[in-house]
C-alpha cells in the first residue's frame, strides 16, 4: 500500500516540477516529454537495482494503466483545444505543399520498411503507424497509436525510448548540419512571404508556470474534456456489450474508442473561440500528458528487454533518415527552399514547440507561426494516418 500510495504521488508530482524547471538544459534538448520518459526510465532502473540487492520492491501495474489512460484521454482533448487549425488558410502554398511532401515522404518510407522489414517483428504494423503519426505530429500522436492498437506499455515506453535517442540525435543535426547539407540540393533562397495574411498563431506550449492560474473557465474546460473522456470510453463499453460481453476484451474496445473520440471530439471543440482562447488549457493538457509518459516510463521492466529494443531503434532510425533524404528529394522538384523544408520537417517530426529555436538557428523567423501553424495540423492529423494505415498493413 505505501509503494503505491509514492507510486502515484510520484506520478502526479514529477511533471509538475519537469514544467516548473522546462528551461533546465536537458529539457530543452530532449522536450518536457523526453524528459518525463527519462526520469521514468531512472525510476524504474532504480527499482530494478533495489531488486538485484535483494529487496522485492514491485510497482503495481494497474495504478501505472489505470492513471497513464485516464491521464491521456483527457489531456489530448485540452491539448487539441489552443490549437488554430483555422489559421491554416493563411499558409502560403509552399508551406503547404512542403508539410504535404513531408507527409507523403514518412508515408511512402514507412510503408516500404514495413514490408521489408517491420512485418517480421512484433507488433511491427502498430509500431508502423505509430511512426506515421510520430513522424507527422509528434509524440502524443505515437502514445495515442500504439494504445489504440493495444500494445502493452512496456513496447510503448520502448518505442517513446527509441524516439528519444533517435529525436535528439537528429535535433542535433537539424540545428548544425541540415542547413548547409540541404543547400546542396534545395535553393537557398527565401520567397517574400510564408504566409498570405498575418496570423495571431502563438506556440502553445510556450507557457510560463508562473502565469498558470485557475479559473471558472479553465474548470468548465476541464469538465468538458473529462466528459469527452468519459462519452468516448462509454461508446466503447457499448461495443464490447453489442459484442456479447467476451471476456477480458472490454479494455480492447475502450481504449480505441477513448483515444479517438477524444481525438475528434477535441479538434471539432477546437473551432469554438471561447473553448479554443481559454487560458491554461495547453499548460493543463501538457501536464497530462507527462502524467502519463512517467507512468508508462517507470513501469518498464529492463529484465525484459530483449531483441526488441534493437530493432525498434533501427526501425525509427530508418524512417527518421529515410523520410527526410526523400522528403529532400522532392522538395527539389517542387522548388521548395531549404528553410522551409527543415521547418516543416520539424514541425511535423518533433511538433509545434520545437519549431522556434530551429527557426532561430536558421535565422529565418518568418517561418515561426507557418511552422506552429503545420505542427498543430499534424498533431490533428497524425493519429488518424497512422490508425488508417495501421489497419492496411494489419490486412
Amino acid at each position: 500500500m505505501i509503494v503505491s500510495i509514492l507510486q502515484v504521488l510520484a506520478i502526479f508530482i514529477v511533471p509538475y516540477f519537469i514544467i516548473r524547471f522546462k528551461d533546465f538544459k536537458l529539457t530543452k534538448m530532449l522536450g518536457t516529454i523526453g524528459m518525463a520518459y527519462l526520469l521514468g526510465l531512472v525510476v524504474a532502473g532504480l527499482v530494478l537495482l533495489v531488486n538485484l540487492l535483494g529487496a522485492n520492491l514491485v510497482l503495481s501495474k494497474d495504478v501505472g494503466e489505470i492513471t497513464s489512460f485516464a491521464a491521456i484521454g483527457i489531456g489530448i482533448p485540452l491539448l487539441l483545444f489552443s490549437s488554430n487549425l483555422k489559421e491554416a488558410k493563411k499558409l502560403s502554398k509552399m508551406v503547404l505543399l512542403s508539410f504535404g511532401i513531408l507527409i507523403f515522404s514518412v508515408i511512402i518510407v514507412t510503408s516500404v520498411v514495413f514490408y521489408a522489414f517491420a512485418k517480421n517483428i512484433p507488433d511491427g504494423a502498430a509500431l508502423s503507424a505509430a511512426a506515421i503519426g510520430l513522424y507527422t505530429g509528434g509524440t502524443p500522436n505515437l502514445n495515442a497509436i500504439t494504445n489504440i492498437f493495444g500494445l502493452d506499455s512496456q513496447t510503448i515506453a520502448l518505442a517513446n525510448l527509441s524516439d528519444i535517442i533517435i529525436g535528439a540525435v537528429f535535433y542535433v543535426f537539424l540545428l548544425t548540419l541540415a542547413k548547409p547539407l540541404v543547400n546542396l540540393v534545395l535553393k537557398k533562397n527565401k520567397p517574400d512571404k510564408y504566409l498570405k495574411e498575418d496570423s495571431n498563431m502563438e506556440n502553445s506550449e510556450n507557457f510560463n508556470l508562473k502565469d498558470f492560474k485557475t479559473h471558472k473557465s479553465l474548470f468548465k474546460t476541464f469538465l468538458l474534456s473529462l466528459g469527452m473522456a468519459a462519452l468516448s470510453a462509454l461508446v466503447g463499453i457499448v461495443i464490447w456489450v453489442i459484442q456479447g460481453m467476451p471476456d477480458g476484451r472490454m479494455f480492447d474496445m475502450l481504449v480505441p474508442s477513448l483515444l479517438i473520440g477524444v481525438t475528434v471530439l477535441g479538434i471539432v471543440a477546437s473551432f469554438n473561440k471561447k473553448i479554443r482562447e481559454t487560458k491554461g488549457t495547453n499548460i493543463l493538457g501538457h501536464y497530462l500528458i507527462l502524467v502519463f509518459s512517467f507512468a508508462i516510463a517507470s513501469s518498464v521492466n529492463f529484465l525484459d528487454i530483449r531483441g526488441d529494443f534493437s530493432q525498434l531503434l533501427l526501425l525509427y532510425g530508418i524512417i527518421t533518415v529515410g523520410s527526410f533524404i526523400l522528403n529532400m528529394i522532392i522538395a527539389s522538384f517542387c522548388k521548395i527552399d531549404t528553410d522551409c523544408m527543415i521547418v516543416c520537417a520539424t514541425a511535423g517530426i518533433y511538433g509545434p514547440a520545437f519549431v522556434p529555436a530551429i527557426t532561430k538557428q536558421l535565422k529565418n523567423e518568418s517561418l515561426t507561426v507557418p511552422g506552429l501553424i503545420v505542427g498543430s495540423i499534424g498533431y490533428a492529423i497524425g493519429t488518424f494516418l497512422g490508425v488508417l494505415l495501421g489497419l492496411l498493413y494489419m490486412i
